[in-house]
């Protein structure tokens, strides 16, 4: 398919001139001669690149190329002038043109001026495409949830996403802090560049100001070759410093000489060297009071909380657990080639009545060991943690729905010839109906049964036993 050139010319004489130069050389020519016609025709048309000449009939040439680029603001403009002026030719540029050539043409000039441009819109396009697809899979889609909390924390990150401000992302562990920085990343003019993360806390101080700032050969026993740091890693990218309030104090002096001057100096060297970093920081600790304390420069605390966001805990995410069970269940099964597509009622009610300490990093955790202890298709109780269910009232699990409940209660009163109220069931009925339920649930492990009824395992199976329970007498 050959790439269409939009002429933009009142001229028809230069218009066919350039026409026949670039027809010879594979390029199809279209033209316009307002610019009102030419913006028109790429609204509903395809052109590789448009030469655009500034004096039009109808408006500017800078006036039709601002709202060409617009409109169309990956489409490469080359400008057509017969003022060669540096002036001109500088507006033009500063306007989004990316190349200009004089109206006394030289062919040759013409030509490699379009082929260049139209090389540039692919590699744009393919760019385009790239950023879409790095932020359908990296961007605010990927923090899961449509609680107000959730919400009001993702309208807040993707201001700050639209701008290079500093950002101090706050929260319990395993609130998803490095998935909110990758987001602000994925968001971010910076998207085509580097994500570097370092944790802090997790590297031994005799090797976090390496980590951080690099070294030269020979700056210390060991160093027999020069390292680059992240802070180098991370140029023209983004840089997230997770546990920043673990740094020694000397650090945090350096650091926030790096933030203020966006130049480093490896250990051992005295080479400054500049940085083009963006840096997101993430703590789960109290920063301003540990500022206020002592415990943290005051300075830096303030440097690095020039964008503050609190990213909240799972418990006051209300109805992301159901959300989110969804999304880990399908993404396990995948990853672990389990039949698994739906939940179990009663696991639903565990998962979503469990206080989550761990936020979403420890449902993740629950659901993936359950999908792979599971055998059938639905992901049900007996799959779970014990903890999980020793954290929860068995009441939660115990307890039907309560459309089921409403309809058992019917079924009583209707029964009893009563509207329900006044009904005494036989103790041993109602034991009957625990413990059947109990091992319903539990898919007949009567060891996990035993624990969720507070009794020991030796004694339900004698109350089994004595109620005549087993598996075949199930419906009877």
């Amino acid at each position: 398919m050959k790439p269409v050139v939009l002429v933009v010319e009142d001229d028809l004489k230069f218009a066919r001139l350039v026409q026949h130069m670039l027809f010879g050389e594979g390029f199809e020519v279209t033209f316009a001669d307002r610019g009102a016609a030419a913006l028109e025709w790429l609204r509903g048309n395809r052109a590789s690149a448009v030469v655009l000449d500034l004096g039009l009939p109808d408006m500017s040439g800078k006036e039709a190329l601002r709202r060409i680029r617009a409109e169309h603001p990956s489409l490469p403009v080359i400008i057509a002038t017969a003022d060669e002026g540096v002036q001109s030719v500088v507006e033009c540029m500063s306007a989004g043109a990316i190349d200009y050539v004089p109206k006394a043409i030289d062919p040759q000039r013409l030509i490699t001026a379009v082929r260049n441009a139209c090389e540039r819109g692919v590699l744009e396009s393919r760019l385009a495409s790239v950023s879409q697809e790095f932020r359908r899979r990296h961007g605010f889609g990927t923090m899961i949830g449509e609680s107000p909390a959730l919400v009001a924390a993702k309208r807040l990150l993707a201001k700050a996403a639209s701008s290079e401000v500093t950002v101090l992302l706050e929260g319990e562990s395993g609130t998803g802090k490095e998935v909110a920085a990758r987001a602000i990343h994925a968001e971010s003019a910076r998207c085509a560049g580097p994500f570097v993360t370092v944790n802090c806390g997790a590297i031994p101080e005799s090797l976090i100001e390496s980590e951080l700032f690099g070294h030269e050969r020979g700056a210390f026993t060991g160093a027999v070759a020069e390292r680059v740091g992240v802070f180098e890693r991370a140029d023209r990218g983004t840089l997230f410093l997770d546990e920043v309030g673990e740094l020694r104090v000397d650090l945090q002096v350096r650091l926030l000489r790096a933030l203020q001057e966006r130049t480093i100096q490896r250990v051992g060297g005295t080479r400054e060297i500049h940085v083009d970093v963006r840096v997101i920081a993430a703590t789960n600790r109290d920063l301003r009071a540990d500022a206020q304390a002592g415990r943290f420069r005051e300075d830096l605390y303030y440097r690095l909380a020039v964008f503050p966001c609190r990213l909240p805990p799972l418990r006051e995410r209300e109805g992301d657990v159901r959300v989110l069970v969804a999304a880990f269940v399908e993404r396990f099964a995948a990853r672990h080639n389990r039949p698994i597509t739906k939940v179990s009622d009663e696991a639903m009610r565990v998962l979503e009545a469990y206080s989550w300490p761990g936020n979403v990093r420890q449902l993740a955790n629950v659901v993936e060991r359950a999908v792979i202890l599971e055998e059938s298709d639905t992901l049900c109780l007996g799959a779970l943690d014990d903890e999980l269910l020793e954290g929860v009232e068995p009441a939660t699990w115990l307890s039907p729905p309560p459309q089921q409940a409403g309809a058992a209660a019917g079924a009583t009163a209707e029964h009893d010839g009563s509207n329900g109220a006044g009904v005494i069931e036989p103790l041993e009925q109602v034991e009957k109906r625990l413990i059947c339920r109990a091992l319903e649930v539990t898919q007949w492990n009567v060891q996990v049964a035993a624990k969720r009824l507070g009794i020991g395992r030796a004694t339900l199976y004698r109350r089994m036993d004595r109620l005549g329970l087993t598996r075949e007498s199930r419906g009877r």
